[in-house]
């Protein structure tokens, strides 16, 4: 029984926050992305995300957005062992506002 509840507590979801999500944005991220223009800083602007397409012209999904947090490329930094889960996770529900 023990293992039961164990294995229903894992499979809890994390509910993404988007406001804490701005707010490492901002601390992480604002430097080389702008939120509210197209200027292109160290990286490209992600004003628009929101709309379904991504600056690369992937599409603006959660799990593409997760793949460039975690796995960096094209000059990104590589953040999947500098932020934890439920960071990452409220970095996308930020950056899918945008």
């Amino acid at each position: 029984m023990k293992t039961l509840v164990l294995f229903a507590l894992s499979a809890v979801a994390y509910a993404a926050d988007p406001a804490a999500g701005k707010a490492l944005f901002e601390k992480k991220c604002g430097i080389c992305h702008a939120t509210e223009s197209s200027e292109r800083r160290i990286g490209p602007a992600l004003k628009g995300v929101k709309d379904g397409s991504l600056p690369s012209h992937r599409d603006a999904t959660h799990d593409a957005i997760l793949q460039k947090i975690e796995n960096g490329g094209g000059g990104m930094p590589v953040f999947r062992d500098l932020l934890k889960q439920e960071q990452k996770e409220d970095l996308v529900a930020y950056v899918l506002t945008l």
